[in-house]
């Protein structure tokens, strides 16, 4: 029987030798994780690239990067502290980072409560220590890896997501892809 995120989490804070790869992340529902997957595997087709599997569509909102278990019960503190704030989001732009083969879709457009809840994050994060990414928030969801032929920059058919939960996630690379532990959840509130 496979072990509940619950479980999951909490045996990789009662290892305090673990490092985790840590990062704050946006998860989406079930249909417009099934909308991602279709648009990956034909980006990967296109692109001759690897489509990222649905179970791992996210948007991070902030990388942590490599921290000890024990700092685990300090991120969660941080995520509890946020203003939990969701949103609507329009995914309308697919692009290619060429030097890294990354396709990835993105909104033209963040909604103010989205880069509110990333200047606060960015914010805590420095203010308990950890290190934080300095480039500006460029919020996007990667559709595929490893791309040969990447695709031009372009627009698409909109994907349009109620943006209502934040999770912490930790992840475990592997040659096959990373895996991905769900850490913490929080409902976000969707103001209309």
């Amino acid at each position: 029987m496979d072990a509940s995120p619950e479980e999951l989490a909490a045996s990789v804070v009662a290892d305090a030798h673990t490092e985790v790869r840590a990062f704050f992340a946006l998860a989406p529902d079930d249909e417009v994780r099934r909308q991602f997957s279709v648009l990956a595997r034909d980006v990967a087709r296109r692109s001759r690239g690897r489509a990222v599997s649905g179970d791992n569509v996210h948007l991070t909102i902030a990388f942590v990067g490599d921290v000890a278990a024990t700092a685990i019960p300090a991120l969660r503190a941080i995520g509890d502290a946020l203003p939990h704030v969701g949103a609507m989001l329009e995914f309308d732009t697919l692009g290619a980072w060429r030097a890294s083969g990354v396709a990835w879709i993105a909104p033209q457009e963040i909604p103010p409560p989205l880069s509110r809840m990333h200047a606060a994050l960015r914010d805590a994060l420095v203010g308990a220590g950890f290190p934080v990414d300095a480039r500006p928030f460029r919020p996007h969801v990667t559709l595929a890896r490893r791309c040969v032929q990447p695709q031009p920059r372009t627009g698409c058919p909109p994907v349009r997501w109620r943006v209502d939960r934040l999770t912490l996630m930790g992840s475990q690379l592997r040659p096959e892809g990373p895996i991905y532990t769900e850490l913490a959840a929080w409902p976000l509130t969707i103001a209309y």
